[in-house]
């Protein structure tokens, strides 16, 4: 038996090459199907490219849809779009529960303070209710509730 360089391969293996041309056709039978389903449904064509690249990420990856949608800077600023807002959505539950928290432990506090009469010259002035201020409750010289 010979060494392996001497084997004939009886498979020519072309992984991930795919012809422009071949992309290039996908491409505008793809817009033309949208297009006629468009018209006929009244549903906006940017929602069937989503619908269609959501379909193939999840059941078919990695084919030649994927590359006709990649190819494309709008479809592919879609999907960005679309990926950002779905992490941002799994994320608010969490950050609403944190920011739910640091509100409950750092509650600010409101703090009226004495009217100071020396400020006040006229009786309407000195009628007008006492200056109040927002106090944090890190803050040593925020009195306590």
């Amino acid at each position: 038996m010979g060494s392996a360089a001497e084997l004939p391969f009886m498979f020519k293996f072309n992984i991930g090459k795919v012809s422009n041309k071949t992309i290039i056709t996908t491409g505008i039978v793809l817009s033309t199907l949208i297009a006629a389903l468009s018209q006929c449904t009244g549903i906006h064509e940017n929602n069937l490219w989503d619908i269609l690249d959501e379909v193939q990420r999840k059941y078919f990856p990695q084919t030649i849809i994927n590359r006709v949608i990649i190819q494309d800077p709008e479809k592919l600023n879609r999907r960005i779009q679309r990926d950002v807002n779905k992490a941002i959505d799994n994320v608010m539950p969490e950050y609403d529960r944190i920011i739910s928290d640091y509100d409950k432990k750092y509650k600010q506090r409101y703090v009226e303070e004495k009217n100071n009469e020396t400020m006040c010259y006229t009786d309407s002035c000195k009628s007008l209710a006492p200056p109040m201020r927002i106090c944090a409750p890190w803050i040593d010289t925020c009195p306590k509730d």
